[in-house]
């Protein structure tokens, strides 16, 4: 049986990562001002290159090496790079090719919102509404005949032993990781936007490099080999410097911000 309490704690991510994409876009409109098409093409941007483009790239590779999980490290290396590659050149584009007038910090800033709240909201909604449906099943006793036929008997084991051995601390540490995710993608919207302004191409690699860096513990967590909390220290960590870089970027991009 899944408990009460689990379950409830399943929905406070889901809350959370609302409330944290409009708390943004409140905090940053009287800090520095929201430019809505930025934020609206950051939502769009990060839909479109990671969960469409990237996607389809998984799949290929996936197909191609079903095998993959013999191989931890070098799968984590392309996860990360993967990642790295398509939301950097994603941002990268987009700041070049359709925000051409909003080279600004207020602009960078409102992008990043966009594509960190978005990202925020679907991962919490794709990870953790299944897992409510499974858990209702659970304790209803009606997981195994109404999946019978869906998926494989052992793939369905994995997800009632997973489902099971989530507590209560685990989709409360998913509220952590939200909140210091999307301040690493404001900050890596920045960088990516100071390579555009300054026309060095060098801050778009930098920008893929630390991308890759900050995800490859995260594909060991996704391939079960490392749990959630190992990893939250260093996130917290690469999130307080990615706020400190937030505000040092001001003096770097040209500010229209409200004084």
């Amino acid at each position: 049986m899944v408990s009460t309490a689990t379950i409830v704690s399943m929905f406070i991510p889901i809350i959370f990562s609302f409330a944290l994409f409009v708390g943004l876009i409140l905090f940053y409109r009287k800090r520095t001002g929201i430019a809505v098409k930025p934020l609206i093409l950051g939502a769009v941007g990060f839909i479109v290159f990671t969960q469409i483009l990237e996607k389809v790239l998984h799949f290929v590779v996936v197909v191609n090496f079903p095998n993959y999980a013999d191989h931890p490290w070098l799968f984590g290396l392309y996860g990360a790079m993967a990642a790295g590659i398509f939301e950097e050149f994603g941002r990268f584009l987009l700041f070049i090719w359709l925000l051409k007038k909003f080279h600004d910090y207020k602009g960078g800033i409102s992008f990043g919102v966009g594509w960190g709240g978005i990202e925020a909201i679907l991962l919490m909604l794709m990870m953790i509404v299944p897992n409510i449906l499974f858990a209702v099943m659970i304790n209803s006793g009606t997981l195994e005949t109404e999946m019978a036929g869906k998926m494989p008997a052992d793939q369905l084991t994995a997800i009632k032993d997973t489902v099971l051995s989530q507590g209560v601390s685990y989709y409360l540490l998913g509220t952590v990781e939200r909140f210091f995710a999307v301040f690493i993608q404001i900050a890596l919207s920045l960088l990516v936007l100071t390579g555009v302004v300054k026309k060095k191409f060098s801050f778009v690699i930098l920008a893929v490099m630390i991308h890759a860096v900050i995800d490859f513990p995260f594909i060991f967590v996704q391939t079960g080999y490392l749990k959630l909390w190992m990893v939250e220290p260093y996130l917290v960590v690469v999130g307080i410097l990615c706020m400190l870089y937030i505000k040092r970027a001001r003096n770097v991009l040209p500010d229209t911000s409200p004084n």
